[in-house]
């Protein structure tokens, strides 16, 4: 369980932008994560590998701050500690109210769940009806130190970067002609073409795919106005989608 929690809680409370998570465990035969950050511009859609049967129904996840701290206290880390669901009857029904931290040296910690109404809408707007993806790359470590250098650059003076193909060869640019710009390679022998010039955001699109080794992420791009950043984590499938924006 503290695994299962701590990778929902990397993938989510990290990232610095996201601030609640609703799990949807259905009736238990799979378990699905939804988040999105307060302006809108990332939406999460996940999926744990291996269904968690404690995680039945609908539960919100808020104060992450709180359960990522948990999460991370040496005295719950150990073997012997644990960690479960605690569940309570409502209208008949058995609903997950909060989770119980025990450790074998005394501590105890609870944390309690947001109501299933709560979490629904504050992600009522989580809409994604898909879209026809374009062209996907694995991006490579060469790929992430060239973005997370220049974002350092130009991060101050240009919030997004615009991805377009040149050629065979997919390129990223920061800036744009009027003022200072950069252009970095990313891809080479694609095998699609990218020439509507939509732009990202560059913070989040970096706090994403540092999340993972460059071996379990992907990017998708499509013309219609969305990337998809995907990891496996081995736990489970983040897919983060991104709308576009206009470019300047």
């Amino acid at each position: 369980m503290r695994d299962i929690l701590l990778d929902i809680v990397k993938h989510t409370h990290s990232l610095g932008f996201i601030q609640a998570v609703k799990i949807d465990g259905n009736d238990g035969s799979e378990t699905n994560i939804e988040a999105m950050d307060d302006d809108r511009s990332v939406v999460l859609k996940g999926k744990l590998h291996n269904a968690v049967q404690d995680f039945s129904g609908v539960i919100g996840l808020g104060k992450l701050g709180v359960l990522s701290g948990y999460l991370n206290f040496d005295g719950y880390a150990d073997a012997q500690s644990k960690i479960g669901v605690v569940k309570r009857e409502r209208n008949g029904e058995q609903v997950a109210e909060e989770l119980q931290f025990d450790s074998p040296k005394g501590y105890s910690a609870n944390y309690r769940f947001m109501v299933s109404q709560l979490i629904e809408e504050k992600l009522k707007t989580v809409k994604f009806k898909g879209v026809n993806w374009d062209l996907t790359i694995q991006p490579t470590q060469q790929n992430l130190k060239d973005l997370s250098y220049f974002a350092g650059v130009m991060g101050s003076v240009e919030s997004t970067f615009v991805a377009k193909t040149d050629g065979a060869d997919l390129k990223f640019y920061i800036g744009d002609g009027s003022n200072d710009r950069v252009e970095i390679p990313f891809a080479s022998n694609v095998n699609a073409e990218l020439k509507k010039g939509w732009a990202w955001p560059l913070a989040q699109t970096l706090s994403i795919l540092k999340l993972s080794d460059t071996s379990n992420a992907s990017i998708s791009f499509s013309e219609q106005g969305a990337m998809k950043i995907s990891i496996d984590s081995g736990i489970g499938l983040y897919d983060y989608i991104l709308p576009a924006r206009t470019s300047a």
